[in-house]
């Protein structure tokens, strides 16, 4: 079975006034243990930015999107 890593960035901090603008991005995998260790390497936290990672199966004929959301 395919995996697809999701990526999910959060920009702008509401505390300090800016708006969050949030993206995702989905990433095809090979295997769940390739896409878990892809997971942990998108993993950091910063004032103004935050990323979530999590690993899907990949459905039938879904394509690597990059989206605003």
């Amino acid at each position: 079975m395919k995996f697809m890593l999701v990526v999910l960035i959060t920009m702008g901090n509401p505390v300090i006034g800016e708006e969050q603008k949030k993206f995702e991005l989905r990433i095809p995998q090979e295997k769940k243990e390739t896409c878990e260790k892809s997971a942990r390497t998108f993993k950091f936290s910063l004032p103004v930015i935050s990323m979530d990672t999590r690993c899907k199966p990949q459905k039938d004929n879904e394509e690597p999107t990059s989206q605003s959301t």
